[in-house]
């Protein structure tokens, strides 16, 4: 008989790998119960104690947030952060490209601006500019707007000039008897020169009030500044009187 042509014969039956091979499978059945008793899906088997089943966890209560901090966190404060970042940042630009440019101040129309005492930087503009503001801030009693137009040597010759302390003192005093100019004065500056001489005598002084005398201009960065005074008196208008008619 050929070898596949043998019958399959069970292997024969052995008592000791069958009492083994139920054992495994008890073990396995014992180990799946105590994990279902874990999970609480079985009771416990009697004489054994329970087996405590741990609470779901609980979300914890939200704690309210303070006010300010609501703001933070708000789109409003960061529109207001970022406005201000921007508004920053312009200022700086704008100061940045003037120190570069070396750009002089703009005269505002309210007269020359500056510090109004001696060793503060000012910023004085054109005579004709500064001149027309010095007598309308003195009749106006401003001593910031009119002292900021001297250097330190010009507002205490100005001061000297009227027997006073200092520049404000100056103002003060002569503020009832000034006016403002009729008309805005015209000065020429002649080509490369260091030193202008303005008289009084030659702006339009309302009549009847004080000439404040001749003021000595000198370069300022762009523009000029008043460096000393000097007192002056000028001639009255000569008048003319119209002969006989024939």
């Amino acid at each position: 008989m050929a070898e596949n042509e043998r019958p399959n014969n069970p292997a024969p039956y052995d008592p000791e790998q069958r009492k083994q091979f139920e054992q495994f499978q008890q073990y396995q059945q014992f180990l799946k119960f105590q994990e279902m008793q874990a999970q609480g899906q079985l009771p416990p088997a009697a004489g054994q104690p329970p087996v405590p089943v741990p609470p779901s966890p609980q979300p914890a209560p939200k704690k309210k947030l303070p006010g300010w901090v609501k703001f933070l966190f708000s789109k409003a404060f960061r529109r207001l952060l970022l406005l201000a970042v921007v508004i920053a940042a312009v200022a700086w630009g704008c100061s940045y490209l003037r120190d570069v440019f070396n750009v002089a101040p703009q005269d505002d129309g309210l007269g020359v601006q500056g510090g109004a005492g001696p060793g503060t930087k000012q910023s004085p503009g054109m005579p004709n500019e500064v001149m027309s503001t010095l007598y309308r801030s003195i009749a106006s009693g401003e001593p910031t707007f009119a002292c900021s137009s001297f250097s330190p040597t010009g507002a205490a010759a100005f001061a000297a000039s009227f027997g006073v302390a200092d520049c404000p003192a100056a103002v003060a005093k002569l503020k009832p008897e000034v006016a403002p100019l009729t008309r805005n004065p015209r000065i020429e500056i002649p080509e490369g020169a260091t030193t202008i001489r303005v008289s009084s005598c030659s702006l339009f002084v309302k009549p009847g009030t004080t000439s404040l005398g001749v003021f000595i201009f000198t370069p300022f960065e762009r523009a000029w500044i008043i460096s000393g005074h000097e007192t002056e008196t000028c001639a009255p208008p000569t008048t003319t009187s119209a002969g006989p008619t024939r």
